[in-house]
């Protein structure tokens, strides 16, 4: 089961959701499945939950993967950073930011804890900081600003 779990972790590492998700169906889906309350089993939990998420959009069941993951095995980056990618996937990015927070509070250090969390960015102010987001002026101000930037982007990578 050990080799199986290896090759999973290293399929989904290399971003081939799919491959990885039947491993794991494979794996988690026999009568000798490995135990699901070990710390062993913490770091294949998340990213078969990591998995779930970008291959079926099963998004209730990722989170449960990903935080029992967390639960068995607190002290890991990777669990972090893999809850903090099903929640952007599902579209909740307040809560990827804070689960990738959360993590970097715990582990400073770690490498792919950090890429997330800078592949999720930081949000700039509102164009007008008094109103709120929601507020028609501040989108439409900010889609403009938006625009902008990207048309900036383009020219200077040589686009039109």
């Amino acid at each position: 089961m050990t080799r199986q779990m290896t090759a999973a972790i290293r399929a989904a590492n290399e971003g081939e959701y799919l491959e990885a998700l039947t491993m794991f169906l494979d794996i988690y889906g026999t009568a000798d499945a490995p135990p699901l309350n070990t710390r062993r089993a913490a770091t294949g939990l998340s990213w078969f939950g990591l998995c779930i998420a970008l291959v079926r959009k099963d998004f209730k069941l990722a989170v449960d993967l990903c935080r029992r993951a967390i639960d068995l095995e607190f002290y890991n980056g990777d669990h972090y950073a893999n809850l903090a990618r099903v929640y952007a996937v599902a579209e909740k990015r307040k809560k990827a930011v804070d689960t990738a927070d959360l993590g970097l509070k715990l582990a400073p250090d770690h490498d792919y804890l950090k890429h997330v969390r800078e592949e999720l960015g930081v949000r700039s102010r509102p164009p007008v900081p008094f109103l709120t987001r929601a507020n028609p002026i501040n989108v439409s101000l900010g889609q403009s600003r938006h625009a902008k930037k990207i048309a900036e982007k383009e020219k200077k990578s040589g686009r039109k």
